[in-house]
Order: C-alpha cells, then structure tokens, then sequence
C-alpha cells in the first residue's frame, strides 16, 4: 500500500478499497471483535496502518482454512509484534499447514493420474 494511505486515517469504504474486501466483511470482522476501530467524533470508523496490518492476516489466514471464530478467539495472537503466536493459534497453524501439505501432496497425484491418462 502507498505510504500516504498507511499514514492517515481512513473511512470505512476507502478502507476496504484498501484491504480488497467489502465493507460489509469489515463490520462482520467488527462483530467478531477481530478488528475494533477507533471512532471519529461523528461516529464514523476510523481505520490505520495497524489495521491494515490485522485485516491482511485474517484475510490470509482464513483464505488458508483457518475458521474466523477460531481467529476471534485468539485474536491477541494476530496482534503481537513481532507475531508471538500463543500456542493455540501455533497449533491451529501447525495443523492447518499439515492439511493443506496433504491437499497438495492429493492433487500432485490427481495431476499425475490425469496426465498418463491424457498421454494414452
């Protein structure tokens, strides 16, 4: 993202023009107390740098098949600097990262079978 956008605060829809996600997914993640942004004095959300930060991983790690009710629970994990998973969400990860190997290593062997079939 450009400097300017992760230096100032930003409205919800120019937000997630930002983030690639809807603004209706953003009060969603609101709802979940996976994000909580700050309020301007009109009431309006207000979004940074650091939010940015935290949309981008649960956009990322729900993408790899980690539930978002799982990442609310431990949300505190996303937000440690420098990421310090405590060891619940490590453990989610580990095994999410075991299924998706198993995934790849199915699919290589789909390719594979398809492959010799088309050669025939």
């Amino acid at each position: 993202y450009p400097i300017s956008i992760k230096e100032r605060l930003m409205k919800i829809g120019e937000f997630a023009q930002a983030c690639g996600i809807s603004t209706r997914m953003l009060r969603f993640y609101e709802t979940l107390n996976l994000i909580a942004p700050k309020r301007g004095a009109n009431g309006y959300r207000e979004y940074d740098a650091a939010d940015i930060e935290m949309v981008q991983k649960i956009v990322l790690l729900n993408k790899a098949g980690v539930a978002l009710k799982d990442l609310a629970l431990m949300r505190d994990c996303l937000r440690d600097k420098p990421q310090d998973f405590c060891d619940a969400l490590r453990g989610r990860l580990c095994a999410r990262l075991n299924a998706i190997d198993e995934q790849m290593e199915d699919l290589r062997q789909s390719r594979a079978l398809l492959s010799d079939l088309l050669k025939r």
